[in-house]
């Protein structure tokens, strides 16, 4: 089975953007509220909210978002927030 890499941002197309920006070929882009149940990742790469996001919608990000997206990556994996 092949490795499987992502890069989740506010939306898909974001995510998508930055992923070609890069020339990342072989990664997946989500959104924040995708629906991924049983989804694993090798790697996985998650984007804070744009500067003005407000802090209701950071508080979100880190107490709902990050946690979640989280499991989807084995304790041997890599799971990193920028």
């Amino acid at each position: 089975m092949k490795d499987r890499y992502a890069l989740v941002a506010a939306t898909q197309h974001v995510a998508q953007q930055f992923l070609d920006a890069i020339g990342l070929k072989d990664w997946e882009a989500y959104g924040y509220t995708a629906a991924v149940t049983g989804a694993r990742f090798e790697r996985l790469v998650m984007m804070r909210p744009h500067w003005n996001a407000t802090g209701a919608e950071m508080t979100m990000f880190e107490t709902e978002f990050v946690p979640n997206w989280r499991t989807r990556v084995p304790p041997d994996g890599v799971f990193k927030v920028v």
